[in-house]
């Protein structure tokens, strides 16, 4: 899916995306230039948008996908060594339409132990300008944000702190009972 946003661009605007995350703003600009009224094309849109989203993510960060067969509500990318994930596709319909998805919009899911870690990384960022909030590549920016303030928070104060590792089964065990596997 991925490759087919990739396709789009390339024969809409004539650039070819590269995985990087300094392509975003082109897919952003592709984004709002693409028509989107029908439901099939946002759907379509948010589905391919997310897969490039979630490559990129995955391309510069310790994360893989959980993403069950063409059930796009249910994908996400999970981190390996901190504990968050998102919903790419989410990101991207927001980005399509312009609005939130869902009531509170679509976000980072984290351990409640890290939450303060997490305001405290959005804080440093400020306000963002409403035209720019559904950006890709503003959620870049503050997934970067997040992802450098929760890497410096679980490694703490130690000289040598213990590295962690958050598997597959973790996210199943904190997304679907409500008990997280300790990081081994």
């Amino acid at each position: 899916m991925a490759e087919q946003c990739v396709q789009y661009v390339q024969r809409s605007l004539g650039m070819t995306l590269d995985y990087a995350p300094e392509t975003l703003p082109v897919l952003d600009h592709y984004l709002r230039l693409a028509p989107h009224e029908s439901d099939d094309v946002r759907v379509l849109l948010a589905a391919t948008a997310g897969a490039y989203f979630g490559e990129v993510v995955r391309a510069n960060h310790a994360c893989r996908w959980s993403a069950p067969e063409a059930d796009y509500g249910a994908w996400r990318i999970e981190f390996e060594s901190i504990f968050l994930h998102f919903n790419p596709v989410a990101f991207a319909h927001e980005a399509v339409i312009g609005a939130e998805i869902v009531h509170g919009g679509s976000g980072f899911g984290v351990l409640d132990e890290d939450l303060g870690a997490v305001r405290s990384a959005l804080d440093t960022l400020g306000t963002i300008d409403e035209a720019d909030y559904f950006l890709l590549s503003t959620r870049y920016e503050v997934l970067v944000t997040v992802v450098e303030r929760l890497m410096t928070f679980s490694a703490g104060s130690g000289a040598s702190p213990v590295p962690r590792y958050f598997g597959a089964d973790a996210y199943r065990a904190a997304l679907g009972d409500g008990s997280v596997e300790r990081p081994s």
